[in-house]
């Protein structure tokens, strides 16, 4: 964005006067007119020059939470830096051109930063590039309105937006062999090392019974070998067929899902298996993937 000045109308009525006394002082020759038309017009440089001097010294920053979905409100942080060591910054309007969104700060002192957040929405998945910051004030006199360009970018990985759905459609289907060794398995791991919330999928023969009678809520055990704790893998090859947008969308509702029960899950795209895991980082790996997708 490149500097602008925009006149608002009590800025044109300003120069309507200035010109109209000035022009009255030529034709009458009185001092007095002079006089008066060399105060208004040195007033307007006065405001052109301090507006100029407290735009100048915003340094502008955006920032985006870790987990954005696509059609879904999120925050956006501005943070504002006042160069300067002396003067403070005195109304100061940041905007997201495309996301509509602004936020306004009256003052920012001397050396100090100031953050203000809002609302705003990516519309669709994959990466977006956010560079079209407008900073602009109306300082001092709310005659002008001076913009200044921000050199500041920065992306944000949008993720699908979750399509609630019934789980068992999203996993990898186990055959029936799968199921009884994963069943022998768990009778050799005796040591149980908590329980978590059930998920749809979960064998009945892992419910702690005990647990789930006492909170009122299915309870499942997580055992301390790698087979019950080995987790379920998406389907996303299947999903994608018909619709990929709606299947992506349903995998990223099985992702959040999962991870919000500690349930440890993977993924099968494009016949490559990604290994199931619970942590933070696998998560925002998963999701990042079906942001991409193509």
């Amino acid at each position: 964005m490149k500097r602008i000045i925009r006149t608002r109308r009590s800025g044109m009525v300003y120069i309507a006067v200035s010109i109209f006394l000035g022009v009255v002082a030529v034709n009458s020759a009185n001092n007095l007119l002079y006089l008066v038309t060399a105060v208004l017009l040195g007033y307007m440089l006065a405001s052109g020059l301090a507006g100029r001097g407290n735009i100048r010294n915003a340094q502008v920053s955006v920032s985006f939470p870790d987990e954005v979905y696509a059609q879904t409100p999120c925050v956006a942080t501005v943070r504002i830096v006042n160069k300067s060591r002396f003067v403070p910054l005195f109304l100061i309007e940041v905007a997201l051109e495309e996301r509509k969104g602004r936020v306004f700060f009256p003052i920012v002192q001397p050396g100090k930063s100031e953050s203000r957040s809002f609302f705003t929405v990516f519309p669709f998945r994959g990466r977006h590039d956010v560079e079209d910051i407008e900073l602009s004030s109306v300082y001092p006199f709310n005659f002008f309105v001076r913009y200044w360009p921000v050199d500041f970018e920065t992306s944000v990985t949008v993720f699908p937006c979750p399509l609630r759905c019934d789980l068992e459609l999203v996993f990898v289907r186990r055959s029936r062999q799968d199921d009884e060794g994963e069943d022998a398995a768990s009778k050799e791991e005796t040591d149980i090392v908590g329980v978590r919330p059930y998920v749809e999928g979960d064998s009945m023969k892992r419910i702690h019974w005990k647990s789930s009678a006492r909170t009122g809520k299915l309870k499942t055990r997580l055992y301390d070998g790698t087979s019950s704790q080995s987790g379920r893998v998406i389907d996303l090859d299947r999903l994608v067929e018909r619709d990929v947008e709606r299947g992506l969308s349903m995998a990223a509702y099985a992702i959040t899902e999962s991870m919000r029960s500690k349930l440890p899950v993977g993924m099968l795209s494009r016949q490559e298996i990604i290994l199931p895991a619970a942590d933070f980082p696998h998560k925002k790996d998963l999701l990042t993937r079906l942001a991409l997708y193509e």
